[in-house]
């Protein structure tokens, strides 16, 4: 009979019973090591390795929310961890690359020869499997190239690897052309439009000098010239909606800024994208204007009875920028460019207050004929315009608007004098044209730029069939405000100026494209849109990001990123450095190579060149010189070291032991700096992945010396400071939380779990141990909440860090509130296993994720040795005891123990943690 008992229970599996549930949580998350990426199986040390170094090169682009992206991912991917399964699109490809032995974003430094064999024995395997932010003898895999085998001799430096070295290769850049098929628009009712818009339609074409306008063109002509008022009035509203107005506001107002823009960039030479800013905005308010005044005069606008009583200018102005709206809806962008020429003279032209006075000019060039002014004023009292009309003796005349009558003198002068140039050249044949009126000087391509940089140009050209004579505006495009700081020389001979100015015209160009689709596809679907369909968003950094990436335009792009990076670098490190060129080959094939010098803070001085193939220029070959050096330094982290030639190995450790020397109170800024290059080990420490650390030291201690055992204080404040940054700093996660002002329920729950998180780390418990905190819990919570506490701790010894029961006090807390706002009853199982106590909470009919989610990341990302898991019914929190460890080098101690104290307004006396260690017992002390 027992036979047949035993075979019938191997049939049915029986529920867990409370020993098993806990065993069962613990084995799921030590068999949690390994992540599903677009169907490959990646363990989890090289995606934190992976992420690192994505993020690094986020950095390293400037683009910073990618980077804190990053490294907030890499935080998750802890032995057992629940990280999340729904990337976004751009990290799952740069992840595919980089994994897949590619490039997911240009990297800092890119050696250019083929990678060596890596030593298998530079990278012991994991001991046990347990979580890395306790592990101290695992080496983390790694997914970076190996380093190329270079030889040189000490004596001269480096010279070219006499390994074959990977060719140039032409980026294939292809533009595919689709053509753009916009459904029919939808036409204004008759009886709202009637013959008006024929009426709009002739004193368009009187003002460009003859339009013929086409039906669909007059019809919303009729309609952009109503003010929202006679909706209303003429009870249309149910039929046309004011979003359709504003809709033409909206794409009238970004078709004036190309207009304007690309009037200015015709004769204007700013030299920041700030002042070309500045006179677009001056440029914007006088155009409306002029717009405004044109609609009124000639009595465009149809408008409610009461609006009409005392119309604002506010109102004609946005008819007129619904008439450039309609225009550019139908097509006629250049009729609207012709148009705002027309109503405003200055759009081609210097505005009047550029250091000339047209009053005098006026004068002097019309004196023997005479001039006088009459003037007008419209609108209210708080917002008059003026209107001046000057005229001659012989009857020539201009007008202009201003907001008071010496503006508006001034601006009808500047009319008169560009209506009559032969005049004006006449009277002042002496006069020189002022800066201002030179036209800008075109930009020329550089004389030798590299192959990468002139084969984007002349490919852009191609594809876009702009001609040679684009080519300085597209070397422009291409040239990173960095490369023109540092190049001065040569963006003055080629007459560049860094790219920013082309940003901002070309943000306008791209808000009006996005404009225009918005609204044409709207107005084709109906004219009754909602608030959320008339909603134009502009267009945002990853959507400009990816026509870069399609168009490959990185690989062209002049940036001394490099340098940039390795000139921050030095100065916090107070490394001098300078650079001298040797120059080969023939004159028409000249190639430079770098050579830099570099002297720490000691007065030690070390040398490298780079070479390269092909005919490199100056700014080349300085760039691929920097960018070799912090190559070089990323040896440790890759676990290459040791495939390292000597000359190399030299470097590394001239580097190494130039940063631990030339340490001394970096500023916060200093500090975010040296995070995102992950210089001394720091992105390891604050990513939590201490097992990658103890790596990195134990491959740095050969290169600083056996006997050389003396670690500077700097360091160990670098560490910490480093460490309270990435935990409670302005951009923490804890501090991101704490700052959502958010009113519904995930914001609430995300700025209670900060404050908790934030007790934990300041506060704590005054209990002694593990037992006395779950106690004190226990008699606070079972009068509100069902509880059983199950205690198997046994005599396994567990030794907390101070933060640990500040940890669990939280942690027992929150879900013991959770349960008891779900009216049900809640589990507490305790086990110690290896020196970790794991806390098993069940949590009965709650919705153990929306509650919990956002408190268990916080507290695995802010407390150290602390991984708090959220399953379906239940949270596990492992809090990782202090590791019993075999002496270490001082690198080793002064990063553990940074990273196992708290911040440093929260460090506790060291004898306190002796009473925290914890021997069960096999009494239950709970029901």
């Amino acid at each position: 009979m027992n036979r047949w008992v035993g075979i019938v229970s191997l049939r049915e599996t029986a529920p867990p019973t409370p020993v098993h549930r806990i065993a069962l949580a613990i084995d799921a998350a030590r068999n949690r090591t390994s992540y599903q990426l677009a169907g490959q199986k990646v363990s989890y040390a090289r995606m934190r390795s992976a992420l690192r170094r994505l993020g690094q090169d986020h950095a390293r682009h400037h683009e910073w929310q990618r980077y804190e992206y990053c490294v907030d991912l890499a935080s998750d991917f802890f032995d057992g961890g629940h990280p999340p399964t729904g990337l976004p699109a751009w990290l799952t490809s740069e992840l595919q690359s980089l994994l897949d032995g590619g490039s997911g974003t240009p990297s800092t430094g890119r050696r250019r020869a083929q990678a060596a064999p890596r030593r298998t024995d530079s990278r012991p395997g994991h001991q046990r499997r347990a979580s890395t932010r306790r592990s101290l003898t695992a080496s983390p895999e790694t997914i970076h190239p190996a380093r190329p085998v270079r030889s040189a001799s000490p004596e001269t430096g480096p010279r070219p690897s006499p390994e074959p070295v990977r060719p140039y290769s032409r980026a294939e850049r292809r533009l595919d052309v689709h053509d753009v098929v916009f459904p029919a628009l939808c036409m204004p009712p008759v009886s709202l439009v009637g013959e008006y818009g024929q009426e709009i339609a002739e004193n368009v074409g009187k003002a460009v000098g003859g339009w013929n306008a086409g039906p669909e063109a007059t019809t919303w002509l009729g309609l952009a010239a109503e003010h929202r008022s006679y909706l209303f009035e003429s009870h249309h509203a149910d039929q046309v909606t004011p979003h359709v107005l504003g809709l033409l506001d909206r794409l009238g107002a970004t078709a004036l800024d190309v207009i304007l823009l690309d009037a200015y960039t015709q004769w204007a030479t700013p030299r920041k994208a700030g002042e070309q800013s500045s006179q677009h905005a001056h440029r914007r308010a006088v155009a409306n204007l002029a717009l405004g005044a044109w609609a009124t005069k000639h009595g465009l606008v149809r408008m409610g009875a009461g609006e009409a009583q005392q119309p604002a200018r506010s109102v004609f102005e946005g008819v007129a920028r619904q008439i450039l709206g309609a225009l550019s809806l139908c097509g006629e962008h250049e009729i609207a460019r012709r148009l705002v020429a027309s109503v405003w003279h200055d759009l081609d032209n210097p505005s009047s207050g550029a250091g000339t006075d047209s009053v005098t000019l006026a004068q002097t060039a019309f004196q023997k004929e005479g001039l006088t002014y009459d003037y007008n004023e419209e609108g209210p009292d708080h917002r008059k315009v003026f209107r001046a009309v000057v005229r001659t003796g012989t009857g020539r005349t201009a007008e202009g608007i201003g907001q008071s009558k010496k503006a508006a003198r001034a601006a009808a002068a500047q009319a008169l004098l560009d209506a009559y140039p032969q005049v004006t050249a006449a009277a002042s044949p002496g006069r020189k044209a002022t800066p201002a009126n030179l036209p800008a000087a075109s930009p020329r391509p550089y004389p030798q730029p590299g192959n990468r940089h002139r084969d984007a140009v002349s490919d852009l050209a191609a594809m876009f069939e702009l001609g040679h004579r684009t080519h300085g505006l597209l070397a422009q495009a291409l040239t990173h405000v960095s490369w023109v700081h540092e190049n001065q020389e040569a963006a003055t001979a080629a007459r560049q100026r860094d790219n920013h100015l082309l940003a901002h015209h070309g943000s306008h160009v791209v808000d009006y494209l996005a404009a225009h689709v918005r609204v044409r596809r709207a107005l084709a679907h109906g004219l009754t849109p909602d608030e959320d369909e008339a909603r134009i968003l502009t267009s945002s950094d990853d959507d400009t990001a990816r026509l870069g990436a399609t168009l490959q335009l990185t690989e062209g792009l002049l940036t001394s990123r490099g340098e940039s990076v390795l000139n921050a670098m030095a100065t916090t490190y107070g490394i001098d450095h300078e650079y001298t060129y040797d120059v080969s080959g023939p004159d028409h094939l000249k190639c430079y190579a770098a050579t830099i010098s570099l002297r720490d803070a000691h007065g030690r001085v070390h040398r490298w060149t780079e070479h390269l193939l092909g005919t490199s220029g100056k700014p080349e070959a300085k760039k691929a010189t920097a960018e070799a050096l912090l190559d070089i330094l990323t040896a440790p982290i890759n676990g290459v070291v040791d495939d390292l030639p000597a000359s190399e190995r030299d470097l590394l450790a001239f580097l190494l032991r130039a940063q631990l020397d030339g340490i001394s109170r970096p500023t916060e800024r200093q500090r975010a700096r040296i995070l995102a290059r992950g210089d001394l080990g720091t992105d390891l420490l604050t990513t939590g992945d201490t097992a990658a650390f103890l790596a990195w030291a134990e491959r740095v201690r050969p290169l600083l010396g056996q006997g050389d055992t003396a670690v500077p204080d700097a360091l160990r404040e670098l560490y910490r400071k480093v460490l309270d940054d990435a935990r409670i700093g302005p951009g923490s996660l804890l501090r991101r939380m704490a700052a959502d002002t958010g009113s519904d329920a995930a914001s609430v729950v995300r700025r209670n779990a900060a404050d908790a998180v934030r007790r934990a780390l300041s506060s704590g418990p005054q209990a002694a141990s593990v037992r006395d905190v779950v106690q004190d819990w226990w008699r606070d919570q079972a009068p509100a909440t069902g509880i059983t506490v199950r205690d198997d701790m046994r005599q396994e010894v567990f030794r907390p860090l101070p933060v640990h029961l500040g940890a669990l006090d939280e942690t027992l807390t929150w879900c013991g509130e959770a349960a008891e706002a779900a009216g049900t009853r809640i589990d507490v199982e305790l086990t110690v296993q290896e020196g970790t106590l794991h806390v098993w909470l069940g949590l009965g009919k709650v919705d153990v994720r929306t509650a919990c989610d956002d408190f268990a990341r916080l507290l695995s990302h802010t407390l150290p040795y602390t991984d708090c898991l959220v399953g379906d019914d239940h949270v596990l929190l492992r809090l990782h005891g202090r590791p019993e460890t075999d002496p270490v080098c001082p690198l080793v101690a002064a990063g553990m123990d940074a990273y196992v104290s708290g911040p440093l307004e929260r460090q506790r006396p060291a004898g306190e943690a002796a009473d925290g260690l914890v021997g069960a017992r096999d009494e239950q002390l709970y029901s």
